[in-house]
């Protein structure tokens, strides 16, 4: 349920947010209120976006940059200040997707490299950067995934990155507790995408049968947890992780899948 005021004049930035999760979450923040700041990599699409909500009646502007670059993302939320006159609230949401399986001798260096250039050292950049432009009750949360604690067959690159961004998150709460900051981290499951809903109907179906709830995710899922993390609700919450999988993870033993639905975020954004 939106809270139309709830956001109003919050400022936020969310990395990856022209698709997928990350379109959801921008929407959810403002149609609640908040001035968004949309980051992305792909050509026009932030872009794209932005105009969308500005024609809606939201502030909205986009911030292209890779988040794995120290100077772009500095330069980022420099240009986000000076737009929106602050930034409130980060949402981490840039990854590079996990879209096809790489067996462990398969996985090459610069695979692996990827994988956490963008999802770990990304998250750190991001979260040190605005972290000093942030005042008390600033919040940042990061999007990681079931597979940081629960292994996919041929990903070590993606899970291990998942993994570095929650141990980041416990890490980076510690540190900025003292400054007034939150830090908290959201781990989807399976969220549906464009690719799966073009699958066969059968297909779908085997897909989400090891899912208690029977049912593939949405954005709007992440997204109403990240709006309830960064709002005074949660007021006394830092440190954690909250898995959104439709109980996914609850099992002792899931079936293996053999296709990737999980819809974070792909390039460097």
């Amino acid at each position: 349920m939106n809270h139309p005021e709830r956001f109003r004049a919050t400022r936020v930035l969310v990395t990856g947010g022209s698709r997928n999760i990350g379109r959801a979450i921008v929407e959810r923040f403002a149609a609640e209120g908040a001035h968004v700041a949309i980051n992305g990599v792909v050509p026009g699409e932030a872009e794209d976006l932005a105009d969308e909500l500005r024609a809606a009646g939201h502030t909205a502007v986009p911030v292209p940059a890779d988040v794995s670059d120290a100077n772009q993302v500095d330069q980022m939320l420099t240009l986000v200040c000076a737009e929106l006159g602050g930034i409130d609230v980060l949402i981490n949401n840039a990854a590079v997707p996990l879209l096809g399986r790489v067996p462990f001798f398969d996985l090459t260096l610069a695979q692996w490299d990827r994988q956490f250039d963008v999802g770990a050292r990304g998250t750190y950049l991001c979260t040190h950067a605005a972290a000093q432009r942030m005042g008390p009750g600033g919040n940042v949360i990061n999007i990681s995934s079931v597979g940081a604690t629960k292994a996919h067959r041929s990903a070590v690159a993606y899970d291990a990155s998942k993994g570095a961004i929650e141990a980041f998150t416990r890490a980076a709460a510690l540190e900025l507790a003292t400054h007034g900051i939150r830090v908290n981290a959201i781990a989807p499951g399976a969220i549906s995408n464009a690719r799966f809903q073009a699958l066969e109907a059968s297909v779908q179906e085997r897909e989400v049968a090891p899912i208690p709830l029977g049912y593939a995710g949405s954005g709007d899922d992440v997204a109403g947890v990240a709006a309830f993390l960064a709002s005074t609700d949660a007021a006394y919450i830092t440190g954690q992780v909250i898995t959104v999988d439709g109980g996914l993870s609850a099992q002792a033993r899931q079936a293996s899948s053999e296709i990737e639905i999980d819809s974070t975020t792909d390039g460097a954004a």
